[in-house]
């Protein structure tokens, strides 16, 4: 599997007319190497497809471990740069070129460290080229998401039962995040959010101790990572009676997460799966209140590509995993986000987050 990754991946570099690839970032390197250490580089020779793996003496054996068929490159008293430097001598003659592709996740420091100790060798960033075997997910993939989407949803079951006047968002957000790694999560993939009546106007609120009020809205984003793929969903829910506005409101983003799903297939335009949303919800007057984009691939890490939004263009291919989440938001009044985590085939989707999206009165 992590070779057929590395040989696809040979192949778009290839292209880029870089004659190595260098890899750092966590989700990289596990996605092309099965190392689950995080703190490492990884270097391919685009002319041989030898490859090497470049960390200290905390994860020697887990790289011998989980990545048998790699070459081990300790650091012992050297930096990165000396290691780094020695390896592109020792490949030049078989390189026959200088041009290092790199991903954005490299720090600014390490960059200059590079440019500085390696000046006859130039470094051309190809993230889009590093994650673009990302986008399409395979079977166990797939399963992975299934299952961390799963966990989910069982814990949005758990806590509707508990939420009610009086109980505080930390609270919230503490029980569904010991609820998920009960059920087997190995952590969370994002920082919970937990927004209550006026705090749920703001996208990315803060969990705070303001305790829920009859009468208003309690927005809940959450998510998991199950062997190393995460989850993601949003519920919006009632404590008591909302009043005419919010439900009008709430039936608006329903309708606008309906429009978009049912679009969804493969062939398809994120920008124009993003406009069904986003048109819908300008029509019914609220276009001011919708600003982020309708959604964003999700794996090893919580956002990938490609995004449903205006600025994204991708076609969307069998075996995407991507988020629809539109949202309305009332500046100081409330705020309404339904977010499910989808699959697209090759004539429709998958759903893998079940819980009900109606609304709730609790």
């Amino acid at each position: 599997m992590f070779a057929d990754r590395r040989t696809r991946l040979m192949e778009r570099i290839a292209a880029q007319e870089a004659t190595a690839v260098m890899i750092n970032s966590p989700s990289n390197l596990y996605y092309y190497t099965g190392f689950t250490g995080g703190e490492a580089f990884f270097i391919q020779s685009v002319p041989t497809g030898e490859g090497y793996v470049i960390t200290d003496s905390r994860y020697y054996e887990q790289v011998e471990k989980e990545c048998p068929d790699l070459v081990l490159l300790p650091l012992e008293q050297q930096s990165y740069t000396e290691v780094l430097r020695e390896l592109f001598g020792r490949m030049e003659t078989e390189w026959k070129g200088r041009l290092v592709a790199i991903e954005d996740s490299l720090s600014l420091s390490l960059y200059l460290k590079l440019c500085e100790n390696c000046p006859e060798y130039e470094f051309k960033l190809c993230s889009e080229q590093i994650n673009a075997g990302r986008m399409v997910k395979d079977q166990a993939e797939l399963e992975k998401l299934e299952r961390a989407e799963a966990i989910g949803d069982a814990a949005f079951s758990h806590i509707v039962n508990l939420i009610k006047p009086g109980i505080s968002e930390a609270e919230i957000a503490l029980e569904l995040e010991f609820f998920m790694k009960k059920q087997g999560a190995s952590g969370l993939s994002f920082d919970t959010i937990v927004a209550g009546g006026p705090n749920s106007s703001m996208p990315h609120a803060q969990v705070t101790e303001r305790r829920i009020q009859q009468g208003e809205f309690v927005t809940m984003d959450f998510g998991c990572v199950y062997q190393g793929y995460c989850s993601d969903m949003t519920r919006t829910v009632a404590v008591g009676e909302p009043s005419e506005e919010m439900r009008q409101v709430y039936q608006i983003v329903l309708e606008a997460n309906r429009r978009a799903m049912e679009q969804i297939r493969e062939g398809q335009t994120c920008s124009f799966i993003d406009s069904l949303a986003r048109d819908y919800i300008r029509e019914q007057g609220y276009g001011d209140y919708f600003g982020h984009g309708l959604g964003h691939g999700v794996g090893l890490d919580i956002h990938e590509e490609p995004r449903f939004s205006p600025k994204c263009d991708v076609v969307t291919k069998e075996h995407m995993a991507i988020t629809v989440e539109p949202g309305i938001y009332l500046p100081g009044k409330f705020g309404v986000r339904i977010e499910d985590l989808v699959v697209v085939t090759k004539d429709g989707y998958e759903t893998l987050s079940h819980s009900a999206k109606e609304l709730m009165i609790l």
